[in-house]
């Protein structure tokens, strides 16, 4: 791919809980990084967020808080159309990278019952993606959070639904890709291992011991292992840097991707 690289920082931003730590490790990656995927990303009144999380320090306008930040990125917020006051994805690329297709979503989950108080309620999901011209070839970029429930990050009927509904889009793509985010999903679990088909775990890969910070409200807790976040990329992608970065900007660390 010409010495071309292509790097990738993904992040559970936490709903900007820990706001100026977050706006600074943007400030501090932005100039190295190509495309930002973020989750648990808010674009809504203020008053709403408070309402639905009260006493949490959410941001409501969190999405043009960041875009504030990246002033040389483009950024586009996964609004859910059932209630686009709800958190969802967003994802920046730097303005200098080109776009062979759009960033665009489509929803992955529909809960039985959506429910949106509380910090971590179960509502719907959507994958994010996007594809770069990169090398002389398209990249695709997808970002993705994965279903939360009261409960262990293991297999459920409808953590294996959404992962096959993302196994089946990315089955769809003739471009390499990368897919990462917050899966809420052990490593060992069946739903990974569907996502994973044809691609690289890199976490897995790596050894990684836990993607959470000491923000996190169980991360000494032994028996609540530290796994949410992933990268997966396709074996036609040279993986020349893989990386939980050290900084706490939230309750989950940072991945970094670079790609040649």
């Amino acid at each position: 791919m010409a010495n071309e690289k292509l790097t990738i920082v993904s992040l559970n931003a936490w709903g900007g809980r820990a706001l100026p730590e977050l706006l600074q490790f943007l400030r501090r990656h932005a100039p190295t990084t190509d495309v930002f995927c973020l989750q648990e990303i808010f674009d809504t009144a203020q008053a709403v967020v408070d309402g639905r999380h009260p006493g949490e320090s959410v941001c409501g306008d969190l999405f043009q808080r960041i875009s504030d930040e990246l002033y040389g990125f483009y950024g586009s917020f996964a609004r859910h159309g059932d209630n686009p006051d709800r958190a969802s994805l967003a994802m920046f690329i730097r303005s200098t990278v080109p776009r062979r297709r759009g960033i665009t979503d489509f929803t992955v989950h529909v809960p039985g019952r959506p429910v949106d108080i509380g910090s971590a309620a179960p509502s719907s999901r959507r994958l994010q993606h996007a594809t770069l011209n990169f090398g002389g070839r398209g990249v695709l970029v997808a970002n993705y959070h994965g279903l939360w429930c009261d409960g262990p990050k293991t297999d459920t009927p409808e953590r294996l639904t959404q992962s096959r509904r993302v196994r089946a889009f990315l089955d769809t793509q003739i471009s390499p890709h990368v897919l990462c985010g917050d899966f809420n999903l052990l490593p060992e679990t069946e739903s990974v291992r569907i996502i994973a088909e044809h691609m690289r775990n890199l976490v897995v890969e790596a050894g990684v011991p836990g993607t959470r910070t000491p923000l996190y409200r169980h991360y000494h807790d032994e028996t609540e292992p530290n796994f949410a976040d992933y990268v997966f990329t396709t074996p036609d992608l040279r993986v020349d840097r893989f990386e939980v970065l050290p900084d706490i900007a939230s309750d989950h660390a940072a991945l970094l991707v670079e790609v040649g």
